[in-house]
């Protein structure tokens, strides 16, 4: 199931990705809207049999329904012949290249808009009842909803264009991406390795096993209900537009409320007097004229007339009176009081429409009757209508009396009959247009909200981008065994405002490129375990140590100036750092012209090896060319050790340095030291020795005891790394050498100096004259019984 979800959700976006997708789909809209109607005529309110009439957009101006002029509705109208505009444009532009795609997509937006407005301007324009929205077509609902809903694409299709084309936007979004890659690949691997080991566990054996089966379980839920229950990241655009839009949307409410809430009250009032007026005028008229017919058909033919104008159109007035001679008076009445049955239907202003008029409208009941006396007599409810739920109208009734000595005797009364369409009319039409202006204004403000949190949000945004890439960057180098290279660290200061945004940026700059500066004072592994927050634990590791020196360098210098010395130094010590990052190791630290690195994991010495040769192959390089300048030539000597170290901070509290103590580190600079007793580059202990493996050629060069040490340790020098075109030379080095040093340890001298000589005489061979002069001396003064050929250094 899932699978299949994915599939489709990828097959949609190849097809929005396609660059016709827009084209066509806007095509198909704006085909549909040409052809399906986009409004309708107004109801006959007093005429319910007959229907209103749909109206098309590209027929409606040579209709009779649109009043021409400048108002909003027929200019609307008028701009719906953008759409078959639109439709050519947008189909040559599938075969025409020339067309660029922002003239597509305002071709689309621009009559979408226009459309959308006809159809509000139409439904202010005609919606006179809620009937009207009934009786409105489906067509024109799905037409109205697919256009609102394909110019909401539009917009968010146009803010997302203008989004990618920033740059530093784009950057952004590229790194949460990574982000959330790293994050979704790293629970994976957590997940799969506490199945494995669920998997592992329960496979092995059964008792001991249900235990550690049940803890790798229970992890495994925990992290399971960690990764559901994770707090998701809130951004803080979608804050700024939730809390303005939120705002906006408070306010209109009000205003809709408070504005509608008065002009209900203020209409009803309006209405309730007019209608109630109308009432006791015609009971007036009848009372007056004692029952004139002359009188009284003048007058209610002139309210007719009238009536055609006024605002608040009746369907028709009644007078109603009683064939009964009993006298009642409107004095006396009371609920005990029992009136007559009012019979006569005396006058109505719709003269030639009687017959159409019910039959219970034409007459009065007792029970009615007594219904409207209770209704006059109580001044809450006087100027109020009494509603007729069932037909759908209100009725306006006032008592029509004669006056008499006895008092106002009660004849009849006179019925105002409105429709409550007719009444509600205006406040619904009022309704119509509040809602549909706030509809618009509020869709119109999503619309520059989002441009709004944009313009707000984007340099918090690109600021954050900023951090998280400058962290990415120094997180990358702290987490790798790569080198610490300040120039990768940078920080790019892109705000445009010019508030407090831009004054954090340019001091976070101002800060990283302060860290840019201290990086290169800063070893490699004092940042890595800083950032561990190891300030206060030291640890034991396995380490092997890398020292160089550069000799002769004092003496060189003696005649130079300080900066030309420090220029100078810093060449040769970049050249040997280059080199020892390149093969995995760090630097602890610089002392003059010396270097002391280290290396770790398991091919630690194989990569300390391989760094010292690189480093003398290149200081071989910077003689050749010493030569050439007729500049002062350098030699460098090497001492490799590994072993145990105590490794953690070391210092004051006001000043650390994470750095490495103990005989490892100590042995490693006595060798370097060493070279000068032998004359040769570079020496290695027996440690170092025994993990090469076949990776280098090396002969065994001496047993001693260093300065500082009784024990003696045995040590190597490394010729060359047997990858290299290895010649017969080396080995041949080698083997005159070691079978001299073995007679030397044996004390036969002789066959000892036999071989050192060879060898110094056929390659010049600096540690082989040494033993020579070692053999010279033995043989005047020879070592003591107990001997076992240690030398015992005195010198660092």
């Amino acid at each position: 199931m899932i699978k299949a979800l994915d599939n489709i959700l990828r097959w949609i976006k190849k097809i929005y990705i396609h660059p016709n997708t827009v084209k066509i789909a806007s095509l198909i809209i704006l085909a549909e809207l040409m052809i399906l109607p986009f409004s309708m005529t107004k109801m006959d309110l007093f005429n319910t049999s007959q229907k209103a009439v749909n109206l098309y957009p590209m027929t409606v101006l040579f209709s009779d329904f649109v009043q021409r002029g400048l108002n909003s509705f027929y200019v609307s109208s008028l701009l719906l012949f953008l759409l078959p505009i639109a439709f050519i444009v947008i189909f040559i532009s599938i075969f025409q290249i020339k067309i660029s795609s922002k003239v597509v997509y305002f071709s689309a937006l621009v009559p979408i808009s226009l459309y959308l407005a006809a159809s509000v301007s139409g439904m202010n324009l005609f919606a006179n009842t809620p009937r009207w929205f009934y009786s409105l077509s489906s067509l024109t609902y799905f037409a109205f909803f697919t256009a609102l809903v394909f110019h909401a694409f539009l917009i968010a299709h146009g803010i997302i264009s203008i989004k990618r084309q920033n740059g530093s936007y784009m950057e952004y979004k590229r790194l949460l991406k990574e982000e959330e890659e790293k994050k979704e690949l790293l629970n994976k691997r957590i997940a799969e390795k506490l199945k494995k080991q669920k998997e592992k566990s329960l496979k092995t054996n059964s008792e001991p096993i249900k235990e550690e089966a049940l803890s790798v379980d229970k992890l495994l839920k925990q992290y399971i209900n960690r990764f559901k229950n994770r707090k998701k990241r809130s951004h803080i655009k979608i804050k700024i537009t939730i809390v303005i839009l939120f705002t906006i949307l408070v306010i209109l409410s009000t205003f809709i409320y408070t504005d509608l809430r008065n002009y209900n009250m203020l209409l009803t009032q309006n209405v309730n007097t007019t209608g109630k007026n109308q009432a006791e005028q015609v009971a007036a008229i009848y009372s007056f004229s004692d029952g004139l017919h002359a009188k009284i058909s003048a007058f209610l033919e002139g309210i007719r007339k009238t009536n055609l104008s006024s605002p608040f159109p009746f369907q028709r007035v009644d007078i109603i009176t009683t064939s009964n001679k009993q006298h009642i008076f409107l004095e006396e009445i009371d609920e005990s009081t029992e009136l007559p049955f009012f019979d006569v239907f005396s006058y109505t202003t719709a003269a030639g429409q009687v017959r159409l008029i019910p039959e219970e409208e034409k007459s009065i009941s007792p029970e009615d009757a007594a219904l409207y006396i209770k209704h006059f007599k109580n001044e809450a409810t006087v100027s109020t209508p009494i509603y007729k739920d069932e037909k759908g109208t209100c009725l306006y009734i006032y008592p029509v009396t004669f006056t008499r000595k006895e008092g106002q005797r009660l004849v009849g009364f006179s019925v105002v009959t409105y429709l409550k369409e007719i009444l509600d009319r205006p406040y619904f039409q009022a309704k119509v247009f509040v809602f549909s202006i706030s509809a618009v204004f509020f869709y119109a403000s999503i619309i520059i909200v989002l441009f709004l949190a944009d313009f707000i949000a984007n340099p918090i945004i690109f600021l954050c981008g900023n951090i998280r890439k400058t962290a990415n960057i120094l997180s990358g180098m702290i987490s790798s065994s790569a080198a610490i290279e300040p120039d990768r660290l940078i920080f790019e200061e892109n705000v445009k405002t010019h508030d407090e945004i831009k004054t954090l940026s340019v001091e976070l700059k101002n800060i990283i490129s302060l860290i840019r500066g201290i990086l290169p004072y800063v070893s490699f592994h004092t940042i890595q375990n800083a950032e561990k927050n190891l300030s206060s634990k030291s640890t034991t590791r396995d380490l092997c140590f890398l020292f160089t020196d550069i000799r002769g360098f004092t003496s060189m210098c003696e005649n130079m100036q300080p900066r030309e010395v420090i220029n100078i130094l810093n060449r040769y010590l970049d050249i040997e750092t280059k080199i020892i990052f390149e093969n995995g190791g760090d630097v602890d630290k610089y002392v003059g012209d010396e270097i002391m690195a280290f290396f770790s994991g398991p091919k630690k010495e194989i990569n300390a090896c391989k760094a010292a040769m690189e480093i003398r192959k290149a200081m071989r390089r910077e003689q050749k060319a010493a030569l050439k300048e007729g500049t002062a030539l350098v030699s460098i000597g090497i001492g490799i050790n590994s072993g145990p170290v105590v490794f953690g901070p070391v210092g004051s509290k006001t000043r650390k340095d994470f750095t490495s103590i103990g005989d490892t580190v100590n042995l490693a600079a006595r060798l370097e030291g060493a070279n000068k007793e032998y004359g040769s580059k570079s020496i290695i202990s027996e440690e170092v020795y025994k993990n090469l493996s076949k990776e280098f050629i090396c002969r065994e060069l001496d047993f001693v005891a260093v300065k500082g040490k009784t024990e003696a340790v045995r040590i190597y020098e490394i010729l060359q790394p047997t990858e290299k075109l290895t010649t017969e030379k080396l080995y041949d080095i080698k083997k005159l050498f070691e079978t001299g040093l073995s007679y030397y340890r044996k004390r036969k001298w002789k066959q000892a100096e036999k071989y050192f000589s060879e060898c110094a005489e056929k390659y010049n061979d600096a540690p082989s004259k040494v033993f020579l002069r070692r053999v010279a001396h033995y043989q005047v003064s020879p070592p003591k019984p107990r001997w076992s050929g240690v030398f015992v250094m005195n010198v660092k």
